[in-house]
């Protein structure tokens, strides 16, 4: 069995990753509901998140099996950091290809940026699999400091009077940290809640610091090991 896995926050690693099983006739599935762990050849799709992989997805790494592993990390155009080398050291010697591919910023709420298109050249990879190495990357020091306080800080994630108590931001939250629209302490500010919350009941307020991150100039680089 062949498919591509992924894990989403703001919708751009889904997108890859339909877009991209329809081209090489694999199965998709949602990590965070996927019961498989089994497969001949799996590729995953998955946001960065301080320039490393999202923290959730460890026990699924630790358990995935499969024959082929191709890693597709979507970063948001700042710093791809070192996601896929740090990923990668679960599936030793088993690793066909991976790239990080620019996407839209997850705190960059308004517009879409479209589908991130994944290059030919890894699609021939994926059909034709021979293993490589992931080189280390370099990765800002304090990337790993506190991430979720960090996000705290430049991110603040209220509840308005559009609530209706439905609690879909409580059962998508993918580190069990909202409740009703409020989040705990646990919260990373993926903003997996705020997009999907069918009433638009939660309100994002961004801290001058991050504001001004986002102005920063991007990088549209598509960074590619096959």
């Amino acid at each position: 069995m062949n498919a591509v896995l992924y894990f989403t926050c703001s919708g751009q690693s889904k997108a890859v990753a339909q877009n991209l099983a329809e081209k090489i006739d694999f199965c998709v599935y949602d990590i965070l509901t996927c019961e498989q762990r089994n497969f001949e050849s799996a590729v995953i799709v998955f946001p960065v998140h301080c320039q490393t992989y999202p923290p959730v997805l460890k026990s699924f790494f630790k358990e995935l099996n499969a024959k082929y592993i191709t890693l597709i990390a979507t970063y948001g155009k700042a710093s791809a950091g070192n996601a896929i080398y740090e990923a990668a050291k679960f599936f030793k010697n088993k690793i066909v290809a991976a790239a990080y591919i620019p996407a839209k910023h997850t705190y960059d709420l308004d517009g879409c940026d479209g589908t991130p298109t994944v290059p030919d050249e890894l699609i021939q990879k994926i059909k034709a699999p021979s293993y490589i190495e992931i080189p280390r990357r370099v990765k800002n020091i304090f990337a790993g400091f506190f991430p979720a306080a960090r996000s705290r800080a430049a991110i603040k994630i209220n509840k308005t009077e559009n609530c209706e108590n439905c609690n879909v931001c409580g059962s998508s939250c993918p580190v069990g940290a909202m409740q009703y629209g409020k989040p705990t302490r646990k919260c990373v500010r993926c903003l997996k809640c705020v997009q999907l919350c069918p009433h638009g009941a939660l309100q994002v307020k961004k801290s001058r610091v991050l504001k001004t991150y986002l102005k920063r100039a991007r990088f549209e680089r598509v960074i590619i090991y096959v």
